[in-house]
């Protein structure tokens, strides 16, 4: 079965986990709205565990509270059999219900309620081409640290194809993808950073500055070395233009 969304949705097979029936209606509506047309719900956990066992499911959608069984222990059990679902967690409080420690699970990807059907397209695309966080971030021991290299990097990127874009109409098209990508991350780092943005601010400015003087050091040693070169080669003129200026001497 191929990963992409991009072909024929009709081939993947959709299970919808939510106790509340307004949204387990929503979501299976909004989802056939989408060309998904087989799905399947389950009220809890552990009857979507049992549903799971009896046939794959291509992607799961599933509550991040508890059930009848915690969300955690739902995803790492999903996965020992079910390996290759790819596996949404729906939540109205990402922080409170611990979402990102779902993703370090191997969740791929979240959904924010209310939602549009757009939303969750974007969603499920998103977490079928790949997680919404890297490995780096996930497992970084000083996350705030990973975010603000990603969003460092990011803007860096949108930089570069802001002044390329001046003279190359085709790096407009980078423009808007790095200018989102840029805006992405910076809203994962808010929603997912340790201790509170105040944090989160302070490890991007640190981030900042340390990057200005890495900068203005590497500028430092380029302008030493242009310096340099530019002192050797007048040297050497001058040694040319004395050795053109002397009189020759010519024995009789």
């Amino acid at each position: 079965m191929s990963k992409s969304l991009a072909h024929d949705r009709g081939q993947f097979s959709v299970l919808v986990v939510c106790a509340k029936g307004s949204t387990s209606s929503q979501l299976r509506q909004a989802l056939k709205a989408l060309g998904f047309s087989q799905i399947s719900a389950a009220a809890t956990h552990v009857a979507a565990l049992e549903r799971a066992k009896t046939r794959p499911f291509s992607h799961v959608v599933f509550e991040a509270k508890a059930t009848d069984m915690p969300a955690l222990e739902f995803v790492e059990q999903l996965i020992d059999y079910e390996n290759d679902a790819i596996m949404i967690a729906i939540s109205e409080e990402p922080r409170i219900d611990d979402v990102f420690g779902l993703l370090r699970a191997g969740a791929r990807g979240f959904l924010v309620p209310p939602f549009t059907t757009e939303m969750l397209e974007s969603v499920m695309t998103q977490a079928t081409e790949g997680p919404a966080l890297s490995e780096a971030v996930l497992n970084a021991p000083d996350r705030n640290g990973a975010f603000t290299a990603v969003i460092l990097n990011n803007l860096y990127r949108l930089s570069v194809a802001m002044r390329q874009s001046r003279e190359f109409e085709s790096a407009a098209r980078d423009v808007k993808n790095y200018n989102f990508q840029l805006r992405e991350s910076m809203e994962l780092a808010q929603l997912f950073c340790q201790g509170g943005e105040a944090d989160l601010r302070e490890k991007i400015m640190e981030g900042c500055i340390n990057r200005a003087k890495d900068a203005a050091t590497r500028l430092g040693r380029l302008r030493k070395r242009l310096k340099k070169d530019r002192g050797v080669e007048t040297e050497e003129q001058e040694d040319e233009d004395a050795s053109d200026a002397a009189p020759s001497t010519v024995r009789p």
